[in-house]
């Protein structure tokens, strides 16, 4: 049961990788939606949907257990993160993430950038952590991405709020290449996340080259353990949904 639940969780790991955006011109609101699979095998949906403005952005994804173990935990996850722009950059103000897999379980961070300061609330407690200029959140981390791939860059180190610590968190470009969606074939950008030498765990995402760098697909697992994907089922750019294109070539 433990083992379960902690599996399921380390798909949020992967939602929190996202994208949102970096500023209002540059790349387009979006909502996706995903079906989650286990080991290839149906379990849930997910949904995400971002809305920007002149001033500020709100990312909200949602994701609920439908069928198999999944369904049986209990699994509900929705989380809010709200940020603002500052010199160009997308620069987060607060979040909150609720999950449900069997027990609730809450985080939460408020950013006073005026004092210096971030507050975190997490299941074991809370603290409150010094910052810097450019520290994100688990809402940022996709905005940066995706404008960083409009822009042409294949690397990112980025200082993330992590509960009780800020830390770096490395993402890089693994591949540029063609997958088949439901949407048809698309060109996508695999972004993964760079963990130290030997550990087991993978975490990419597949960004859209030709639908603004929104995802299309989610990966995340262990190499010797289980697999967990988001595959889209549906996509909207500026509230126009994306209409079904040919197959990739056999």
């Amino acid at each position: 049961m433990k083992n379960e639940r902690h599996k399921l969780l380390f798909l949020f790991a992967l939602v929190c990788l996202l994208p949102k955006l970096c500023n209002a011109g540059q790349l387009a609101d979006f909502e996706t939606k995903l079906e989650l699979y286990r080991n290839d095998k149906l379990h849930g949906e997910m949904v995400f949907k971002l809305t920007t403005g002149d001033k500020h952005w709100t990312m909200h994804s949602s994701t609920e257990g439908t069928k198999g173990v999944a369904s049986w935990l209990g699994l509900k996850e929705s989380s809010t993160g709200e940020g603002d722009w500052f010199e160009g950059q997308a620069r987060p103000l607060r979040y909150e993430r609720n999950v449900r897999v069997i027990k609730k379980m809450h985080w939460s961070a408020e950013f006073d950038w005026d004092k210096g300061e971030v507050h975190t609330v997490y299941p074991d407690g809370e603290s409150t952590l010094p910052l810097k200029p450019g520290v994100v959140d688990e809402s940022a981390i996709g905005l940066r991405v995706r404008a960083g791939l409009k822009n042409g860059e294949n690397e990112w180190f980025l200082d993330l709020v992590d509960e009780e610590k800020i830390e770096e968190a490395h993402f890089r470009t693994r591949s540029v290449e063609n997958v088949q969606t439901a949407l048809g074939c698309m060109k996508v950008h695999v972004v993964e996340k760079v963990r130290w030498e030997g550990n087991p765990r993978y975490t990419r995402t597949y960004y859209a080259a030709d639908h603004e760098f929104a995802p299309v697909l989610l990966e995340h697992g262990k190499y010797d353990g289980d697999h967990i994907e988001g595959r889209v089922v549906s996509l909207s750019i500026n509230g126009k949904p994306v209409a079904a294109g040919p197959d990739c070539p056999p």
